[in-house]
């Protein structure tokens, strides 16, 4: 799991952020903090971090 809080190209996700499916990277977005957790097999371990 990882926290993005500055801009980050899609090509840098791709790379290093898709640990657990092939086809899909799951994240959730904090809009008020502007923060969002990236890769993790549950949307809820993400929002934990958050």
């Amino acid at each position: 799991m990882k926290l993005i809080l500055e801009p980050i190209s899609k090509e840098i996700i791709l790379k290093n952020y898709n640990n657990f499916f092939g086809t899909m990277i799951k994240a959730v977005v904090d809009i008020e903090n502007e923060i969002v957790a990236i890769d993790a097999e549950l949307h809820a371990d993400l929002e934990a971090l958050l």
